[in-house]
């Protein structure tokens, strides 16, 4: 089987769709269980965490030292949840925190504006105009967020295995659909999977390590991880180079990536480079 992302607008059935998926392949779910493991890795509240990843920023704002550490936590709360290789995930932005992992299989739902509409009417008791303007309102906030952190539109089908829209497909038609993608030799969550979720799952770790040094904050760091065998790649722009110790980030790094459980060598390189403000 695999893990599979659910992206969707606000109010267009992911958690439904998530819940029914899971209740044909026995998988387990996950949404914001995974914002609420993060906050704890990082001593913060969940409003806090949510508030730094999903709120949308002015056109010159950098991605901020904070709004990256929350993203690595989040990221690495995620891949510890898909070791095993089945998993549901609805939450935030899993097809991106978990782009180079395989056996994902991506799917975005879109829905009509009135089942939307109908739906925020229902749970939040607003006028239908109203929650119309709260349903614009938040995916322009997405949109934006997107956009910024990691420079595509999340509207983009291209971001997407599979594109189901709901106005003439009904949610168990979609989960019977999805479901038999997955029985596809193609999903198959073989030993060779397994092994690269793990290793997926250690290199983050590493990173929330790292970033949650002052130290080593505000720098980016690449990390790739092989039974075992961390590669820390610092991307290090002429500016960090100019203005910090680099003998003393390398060793901090080195020391911190050591301490992290299961692994057993750390090298690390050093690659110059600039900037981009977006999430690695």
């Amino acid at each position: 089987m695999a893990i599979v992302t659910i992206s969707r607008g606000s109010m267009s059935g992911g958690e439904a769709f998530a819940n029914c998926l899971a209740s044909r392949l026995g998988y387990p779910v996950l949404g914001r269980e995974v914002l609420v493991a993060a906050a704890e890795r990082l001593g913060v509240t969940e409003d806090v965490l949510r508030e730094k990843i999903q709120t949308s920023t002015g056109p010159y704002e950098k991605l901020t030292t904070h709004r990256h550490v929350y993203l690595v936590a989040l990221q690495s709360a995620l891949a510890d949840q898909c070791v095993s290789g089945d998993l549901i995930y609805h939450g935030h932005a899993g097809h991106f925190l978990l782009k180079d992992v395989p056996n994902v299989l991506r799917v975005r739902l879109i829905a009509p504006m009135s089942m939307r509409v109908r739906a925020v009417m229902d749970r939040q008791g607003l006028s239908p105009e109203a929650a119309e303007e709260y349903i614009r309102y938040v995916d322009q906030e997405r949109i934006g967020w997107t956009k910024f952190v990691y420079g595509v539109d999340w509207r983009d089908p291209r971001n997407y295995d599979i594109v189901i829209n709901l106005r003439n497909v009904s949610l168990g038609s979609a989960c019977a659909m999805v479901a038999g993608v997955l029985q596809t030799p193609a999903y198959a969550t073989t030993e060779e999977v397994k092994k690269k979720l793990r290793d997926f799952a250690l290199a983050c770790r590493v990173k929330v390590a790292l970033v949650a040094k002052p130290i080593c904050q505000s720098c980016r760091f690449d990390v790739h991880a092989d039974d075992g065998t961390v590669e820390i790649i610092w991307q290090r722009d002429a500016g960090e180079a100019a203005s910090k110790a680099p003998e003393a980030i390398e060793r901090e790094a080195r020391q911190v990536a050591q301490a992290v459980e299961g692994v057993k060598k750390v090298t690390l390189s050093v690659r110059e480079s600039s900037s981009s403000g977006r999430a690695a």
